[in-house]
């Protein structure tokens, strides 16, 4: 059985690698209203906006690290995808399943379901299954609505509603003028507290004005004025979006939470193509009768007040493919990762994908460079094991870089993915290098030496060896 080990207070425990999909670096974390103490709230990852959990809390154990130290662990629970709190993640190691000891089933799930021995110690085995976050419990939720997921302790509905049809749609629901409004989450990228604003003279009324994010100059528009509703309290969050390429932050008053429903249940529109609402979900947990209201981008943004709001975007908002495109020959934006103990990177626009690792087939005249081949969305991509091409100690294999060269796709092998980082010219070196032609240049960041690598040199060694 293949399972992934990590540490949380010195103590070691091990979740199936089919259930992890990413290990990554802490992210900005936005609190969830109501959410029991072991929810730290809302995290990006990849674009995609995941309930964040603190694996100490659950576990019973004291809190775990703070935010910006540890990993995150995504895990797919068999329902979703969520994000773990956990202080290191060791390695990728087999286990003979006659060597778990297995705990009886139960019901509900334990999350702790099994223990095994390794060099002498003890791994707690886990459960993904039992993190479903619909097994979550909301906390002092008032009675004008809220809930982490839309139920409520009390709510007789709740069962009920978990034993029908696999949920098909996750939203982050929202409330603004008084009513309930809902956005499905792939079309969230980040939710973030509204901080101060910047205003744009001769915007339209909807344009709340430019606030800072990260450096970077977000437009914020206010859902209530978009939606002609008398403005109600103050604004209080945002969502970010991102709109025929062009990011915009919409303002809303308070955040009930990730909801979850049967596409079925959406009570569609008559005529809705192009209207600001695609339909309507009957309200949970405390928002019981009443109605809320799916809202739709492309109605909220017509092409034509996407082009009013460019006049008032910095160039590198307007799209992220025309950024890549015109960005700046003095910066580098790449992608870093672990190979062993050596931190590497090479240039984003290379990167197809990254995929969470997975036995690839071997091939019968293959030799040390290329371990096999693997399937990728029903592509076949030749594997090259990095390490062994660079002469490096494998540590852990947690990922796969999908590169395409020439249209063609090509599995390359590490340790850990890190993250994506700009990495100025100035602080790029050439180097003679002697045993291969692989890395040529080092970049230094945060004090750290980078080995970059250059992915022709590799490919074309991989071609000649397929042949």
């Amino acid at each position: 059985m293949e399972l992934v080990t990590f540490a949380i207070q010195k103590n070691r425990f091990a979740l199936a690698a089919s259930s992890i999909s990413q290990v990554l670096e802490p992210s900005a974390v936005t609190p969830l209203p109501y959410a029991p103490p072991d929810v730290e709230g809302l995290v990006n990852v990849s674009g995609s906006v995941l309930l964040q959990l603190n694996l100490a809390l659950r576990l019973g154990m004291s809190a775990g690290p703070t935010h910006g130290s540890g990993n995150l662990v995504v895990v797919f629970t068999g329902h979703e995808n969520i994000a773990l709190q956990v202080d290191r993640v060791h390695n990728k190691i087999n286990v003979d399943e006659s060597l778990i000891t297995r705990y009886a089933a139960t019901e509900p799930r334990k999350l702790v379901c099994g223990e095994f021995a390794l060099n002498d110690g003890v791994v707690l085995l886990l459960d993904a299954q039992a993190l479903d976050m619909r097994t979550l419990d909301p906390r002092g939720v008032p009675e004008s609505g809220g809930g982490l997921m839309g139920f409520d302790l009390s709510d007789e509905t709740r069962d009920v509603a978990l034993q029908k049809t696999d949920v098909q749609i996750a939203t982050i629901a929202v409330e603004e003028c008084g009513e309930a409004y809902a956005l499905e989450m792939s079309q969230v990228h980040e939710i973030v507290q509204m901080g101060p604003l910047t205003q744009l003279p001769g915007a339209s009324f909807e344009v709340a004005g430019l606030m800072p994010l990260r450096e970077e100059a977000l437009l914020i528009v206010s859902l209530g004025a978009l939606l002609r509703r008398p403005m109600i309290g103050q604004a209080h969050f945002v969502l970010v979006v991102n709109v025929q390429g062009i990011q915009l932050g919409i303002s809303v008053s308070s955040i009930h939470g990730i909801e979850q429903y049967a596409r079925e249940s959406i009570q569609g529109l008559e005529g809705a193509e192009g209207a600001q609402l695609e339909g309507y979900l009957k309200g949970a947990g405390a928002r019981v009768g009443r109605i809320t209201g799916l809202l739709s981008i492309r109605g909220l943004f017509s092409p034509q007040t996407l082009a009013q709001y460019q006049r008032f975007l910095p160039r590198k908002n307007t799209s992220m493919q025309a950024d890549l495109q015109r960005a700046s020959p003095a910066t580098r934006r790449m992608l870093s990762f672990r190979l062993g103990t050596e931190r590497c990177a090479f240039p984003l626009l290379w990167v197809d994908r990254v995929e969470a690792y997975s036995p690839g087939v071997n091939l019968p005249d293959g030799d040390e460079f290329l371990a096999g081949v693997i399937q990728v969305k029903g592509e076949i991509a030749p594997v090259i094991d990095l390490r062994r091409l660079l002469g490096v100690t494998a540590i852990e294999t947690s990922s796969y870089v999908i590169v395409r060269v020439q249209n063609e796709a090509w599995a390359l092998m590490v340790d850990r993915i890190e993250r994506v980082i700009d990495l100025q010219e100035s602080d790029i070196t050439p180097v003679r290098n002697q045993q291969n032609d692989y890395m040529n240049e080092v970049g230094k960041l945060d004090g750290e030496l980078i080995s970059l690598l250059s992915l022709m040199p590799l490919t074309l060694a991989a071609k000649r060896q397929l042949k």
